[in-house]
């Protein structure tokens, strides 16, 4: 079966998306788009997938746990997991390699966990828009253990890209599928970085917007709508950008 998937969404707890940005809401967008599986992946955070998992079922959209990690490199790294335990276990882990310093809501925005009827949960205090105190072979390991999948994100862009901050595909990561950036064009990617070409590459939208939910999305060839099945057929070639 094929379906179309949009696996790098940002929520109301990313202090850099916007506020309309509830679980609801997102789920909503992606059940108006026909998208079939979507991803909330926060900075370096989970929660908030865990109610648009909740609003998924009952709307009949996939939604897979997820979190944009920032490692010690600077390099963002898109962390997936099948069952909410395994997502419990890293995000609580990951939250003790996050410094603290708390968030200041007038310059980098509002973190805020809502519950599937847009009640605010709480408000996260610590910023969570900062690199957590774990290299990107110990932030695989730990997804690795906790049952999970990596994808490094947007790995071409000048801010938070693996090609720009480390210069070179690391071992830990040989493989993986890679994300480039929604807007990027990937001949001119594979020209300037050669290597890549020994990879899949993906796209999703990053939305911080509700606007933005889907302006990218990859349509896989799957058994079954689960990351599991999604990432085997990321691997093997099995998509298409649209």
């Amino acid at each position: 079966m094929k379906i179309s998937a949009d696996l790098h969404i940002h929520s109301t707890l990313s202090p850099c998306a916007s506020l309309e940005m509830s679980p609801r809401a997102i789920v909503n967008r992606a059940k108006e788009l026909n998208l079939d599986v979507i991803a909330i992946t926060d900075h370096n955070s989970i929660e908030n997938s865990f109610y648009a998992a909740s609003i998924g079922k009952k709307l009949g959209v996939k939604v897979i746990y997820g979190m944009e990690a920032q490692t010690a490199e600077d390099v963002h790294i898109l962390c997936y997991f099948g069952k909410m335990k395994d997502a419990e276990a890293f995000c609580s882990d990951i939250y003790n390699y996050l410094p603290s310093i708390k968030n200041n809501p007038e310059f980098f925005g509002d973190q805020i966990v809502v519950d599937e009827n847009d009640n605010i949960v709480r408000i996260e205090e610590k910023l969570l828009l900062n690199s957590i105190d774990l290299s990107i072979s110990g932030l695989v390991e730990r997804v690795n253990s906790c049952n999970g999948y990596v994808v490094p994100a947007h790995i071409e862009s000048d801010q938070f890209g693996l090609m720009i901050n480390l210069g070179f595909i690391p071992e830990e990561l040989n493989n993986c599928m890679f994300e480039i950036s929604y807007n990027a064009n990937r001949e001119k990617v594979l020209a300037k970085y050669p290597e890549l070409n020994n990879f899949n590459l993906i796209s999703n939208s990053d939305a911080h917007y509700i606007r933005d939910i889907g302006r990218v999305y990859t349509i896989y060839d799957v058994k079954t709508p689960v990351i599991e099945e999604i990432y085997k057929a990321g691997l093997k070639g099995r998509f298409e950008v649209k």
